[in-house]
């Protein structure tokens, strides 16, 4: 279910009024665009946007409101964050029609104990989202997978993944998304040791460039 933000028209893009509507800590600088329709500079509560973002989710639709203008729509694009004070920066939304399907990453998520990892197998997962199609309203939240059964040397692809009636996954049925590699032998203690005494030299000889000689 969309949740409702409400925004304003903002009139300006000038760096320094930007940073002071980040200041503010209450004007959360935006822009809204769209397939059929030209990009707009926004302003969005930065309290009521986060709220509502981690109400819909990573592709769920926000319905934007602009006071006197109507409501639209839409998807958040992408977000820019403050990497040390973990501040939302800037948002791009993105208008969509509810009736048609769009592209988004979903991320995929493994769950369950392999048995391969009881045996000391390692779980390596080389992908982590995935690309779907699916109309705004119809994308799930996550795509999970279980790989309890999944053994050391098992592997699973992306056509292992559960499949949608109301979304399509972009990605080849052979693409590998995570498997249960072998554990990383290390050399025996005794084996380590010999290795080291080989590479000392006897104590009773002398290393002098590319000659040993030997002492008296």
């Amino acid at each position: 279910m969309a949740a409702t933000l409400k925004a304003l028209d903002r009139n300006t893009t000038k760096r320094s009024e930007l940073r002071t509507l980040r200041e503010t800590e209450e004007g959360l600088p935006a822009v809204l665009y769209g397939k059929d329709r030209k990009s707009a500079p926004v302003q969005v509560d930065a309290l009521e946007f986060i709220k509502v973002y981690r109400q819909v989710g990573k592709n769920g639709v926000i319905e934007l409101n602009f006071e006197g203008q109507g409501t639209y729509p839409v998807m958040v694009y992408d977000m820019q964050v403050d990497p040390i004070k973990n501040h939302v920066l800037h948002v791009d939304f993105y208008s969509v029609d509810l009736n048609k399907e769009v592209e988004a990453e979903v991320p995929v998520h493994l769950t369950g104990e392999a048995v391969g990892s009881k045996e000391g197998g390692v779980v390596q997962q080389m992908l982590h989202e995935i690309l779907v199609k699916a109309k705004p309203n119809d994308f799930p939240d996550s795509i999970d997978i279980d790989i309890s059964e999944l053994n050391v040397g098992d592997a699973v692809q992306a056509g292992d993944l559960p499949k949608g009636d109301k979304y399509e996954i972009l990605l080849d049925a052979e693409e590998p998304i995570a498997s249960i590699v072998p554990p990383t032998e290390e050399p025996a203690e005794d084996e380590e040791e010999a290795d080291e005494v080989a590479e000392e030299p006897p104590a009773d000889q002398e290393q002098t460039g590319d000659e040993t000689t030997k002492t008296e």
